[in-house]
């Protein structure tokens, strides 16, 4: 078994966010095993931005009508994670080191944070989120 499968122990309960999780997943698997290029880890990156956005406004949609208290906090996590991204895609652009570098760095910084994440952050709003119909 691959280290990044899901497993159902990641899941918050909501079938959505648990589908987003379960793609984010799947992309680290990708960029762990592509042989990265310039394009590749361009569009695997723009890909994650895309991700990010779509996956946080439904998160933060859920939390907010589920009453979670720690709403503010959680959506910090969320602006560090995009300034993160942002700061990614700056320096890649600018940079001289190789895509094989970069996509390194990405890989180990989503693997760390995806389970930290998922098993701290999103676990503590599962029952206020589980609550809400869509």
């Amino acid at each position: 078994m691959r280290r990044f499968e899901w497993k159902d122990s990641y899941s918050v309960g909501h079938p959505g966010i648990d589908a987003d999780h379960q793609g984010l997943f799947q992309l680290i698997r990708e960029l762990e095993e592509a042989d990265i290029t310039d394009g590749l880890l361009g569009a695997i990156l723009s890909r994650l931005e895309d991700y990010a956005h779509t996956h946080f406004t439904r998160e933060e949609d859920l939390m907010k009508r589920g009453g979670f208290p720690g709403f503010d906090d959680h959506i910090k996590q969320h602006r560090n994670f995009e300034e993160w991204l942002k700061t990614v895609k700056t320096t890649y652009r600018r940079a001289s080191e190789s895509p094989f570098q970069v996509g390194d760095l990405v890989n180990e910084f989503l693997e760390n944070w995806l389970i930290k994440h998922i098993m701290e952050e999103d676990m503590a709003y599962r029952e206020f989120v589980a609550k809400v119909r869509d």
